[in-house]
């Protein structure tokens, strides 16, 4: 059976040889795929992901098809996968699951090529296991970015493109904050979202979770129940006015209402997961909640543990220490002390902070001995409007940070505002399954994977200098842009480089209009005004669906006419 790609069909397809008990996938003509005629849905899942993309990078070609077996073989390792020749040519992708079989397609995938529609694999052999057990992505829908602005069929896209690189977990915030009700034409628009990213995933293989402030409330909340103000001296905790205090019997029944309410809304997947947040949103500063992190939070995130198992009791939970002791409070010792007399109600701690990682899982030990995870600031650190003047690859600073916690994390959900950190997306999800795993050689692998082997090291050298040039808000770069020019170059040289395909993808376009915007702006002294600035804003805002943002945030600048 042969069929051009990308086909809408192919899942169908796939399906049809399942049904028929043929073992052979043959796609039109690069790669012809051989899978076990015992399989289920998620490998046949996997093999399309594999196909689809193989078909859009090479098209259609004459000549002998590469044969790529996949094997189920427990025992190798959880979630491992290992690629080996198979003679007369052919490769076998053996996973430990069928989740494995989609991570070694994917190592496969990025270390291969197209020659003149020709598939060439890669030469990569062996074996690979993860070491971390949450190897998560926390995309935000909100604020009308892209996340909630996209089409359904490019959001799918994204959640395969980072299961194909291992993660295996993606979390999702409903906004409360910003509607009436469940009844909210927009918030129902929001869920419906939601909801397809979550199937999406877990058509993936991948564990869906649900990220929540257990305080945070609708705006439309009695105010008699509103939490009261908490310390905020350093302005780091965030709060829009939307929290309730759970000290007050009503005010916890409707919080306990709530959450059941999203729990339903989620009924269809259900949830793998759930990550607690204590501030930005959350936090209730009353005699009863306060000291909030180890006291009302604490207990109203064991009481929607309680409702979350009643629905599922594997539920994992995770609960974020987000903003702890700043300024200090007592928080961390007083979750410790809590944890220490009852820790049956979690299976995570999360910690981060904005810039360094927080002092104290890493000098007291986590609360209740639990395994930690982080929550990497990828998309807003130093940068306002977040992703405003395009691409933001941050190796030199997320290694920074890897540095301080890689031998205490067994992963993390990073925490991402739109596409334009896709590259520091990728880099933690490497650090989660190998800890020892250098920034730089991720940087590399999805420099030639996504754009071509034949740049890397031009396009090496031209995020050094974005990275360099980062720190900047609405008015502009907060010192000099340096080397600008240079950085535009190399990109305009890898650019005459590139197969159609990968010049016109929006992650080689992210990345080179902001070195064209760097290298404008650092000709109008940093002011972000003139056509071509304009032009390239223009083009970024079609690639974010900005067009309808609910905030300045998460758009390209104003112009300055």
């Amino acid at each position: 059976m042969r069929f051009q790609g990308p086909t809408p069909g192919l899942e169908y397809l796939i399906a049809a040889v399942s049904f028929l008990s043929i073992s052979v996938i043959s796609a039109a003509e690069p790669v012809r795929l051989v899978l076990p005629k015992q399989h289920g849905p998620m490998l046949e899942k996997a093999a399309a992901i594999f196909m689809r993309r193989v078909n859009e990078r090479c098209g259609a070609a004459g000549g002998k098809p590469v044969t790529v077996e996949l094997r189920v073989s427990p025992g190798i390792g959880m979630e491992a996968y290992s690629i080996a020749n198979a003679g007369r040519g052919a490769i076998r992708v053996t996973g430990n699951g069928d989740s494995g079989v989609l991570y070694g397609l994917g190592k496969l995938f990025r270390s291969s090529t197209c020659d003149d529609g020709r598939f060439v694999p890669g030469t990569w052999r062996g074996s690979s296991k993860p070491v971390g057990s949450l190897r998560g992505i926390y995309l935000a829908s909100h604020f009308g970015n892209y996340y909630e602005a996209a089409s359904s069929e490019e959001l799918e896209r994204y959640v395969e493109d980072l299961a194909l690189w291992g993660v295996n977990a993606v979390g999702f915030a409903f906004p409360t904050w910003q509607y009436t009700g469940f009844d909210d034409p927009a918030a129902r628009a929001n869920l419906v979202r939601i909801r397809a990213m979550m199937k999406a995933a877990k058509r993936a293989g991948m564990q869906v979770g649900a990220m929540v402030a257990p305080n945070q409330v609708f705006k439309t909340a009695p105010k008699e129940l509103l939490a009261k103000p908490y310390p905020d001296d350093l302005h780091r905790r965030g709060n829009l006015g939307f929290n309730m205090c759970p000290s007050l019997p009503k005010g916890r029944e409707y919080l306990l209402n709530m959450w059941r309410g999203i729990l339903d809304e989620y009924r269809e997947t259900g949830i793998d997961f759930a990550v607690y947040w204590p501030y930005d949103e959350g936090g209730c500063g009353c005699e009863q909640c306060w000291p909030w992190g180890s006291r009302g939070y604490a207990q109203l995130s064991r009481d929607f543990t309680r409702v979350a198992r009643e629905r599922n009791p594997n539920t994992k939970i995770v609960l974020s220490t987000w903003m702890y002791d700043t300024p200090p409070a007592g928080e961390w010792d007083g979750l410790s002390k809590l944890l220490n007399e009852d820790k049956s109600w979690l299976d995570y701690i999360m910690a981060d902070a904005h810039e360094d990682f927080p002092r104290y899982p890493l000098d007291q030990g986590v609360p209740g001995g639990l395994p930690l995870v982080n929550f990497p600031e990828i998309s807003m650190w130093g940068m306002s409007p977040w992703g405003g003047y395009g691409a933001n690859p941050l190796p030199r600073h997320s290694q920074y940070l890897w540095n301080q916690v890689s031998h205490k994390v067994t992963g993390g959900l990073p925490y991402s505002e739109g596409i334009y950190e896709d590259l520091n997306k990728i880099i933690y999800s490497q650090f989660y399954w190998d800890p020892k795993r250098p920034a730089d050689e991720t940087v590399r692998e999805y420099i030639a994977s996504e754009f071509s082997p034949k740049v890397v090291s031009e396009v090496v050298t031209a995020f050094d200098i974005m990275e360099t040039n980062h720190r900047r808000n609405r008015r502009g770069p907060e010192k000099p842009l340096q080397r600008t020019a240079e950085a535009l170059e190399l990109m305009r040289n890898a650019d005459a480089k590139l197969s159609p395909q990968a010049r016109q993808s929006w992650r080689w376009r992210i990345f080179y209009l902001r070195a064209l915007i760097d290298n404008e702006l650092s000709k109008t002294g940093g002011k972000p005004k003139g056509p071509v600035l304009q032009e390239a804003f223009a083009e970024l805002v079609k690639i974010y669906h900005a067009e309808h943002v609910h905030t300045n945030k998460v758009a390209p600048p104003d112009l300055v006419q």
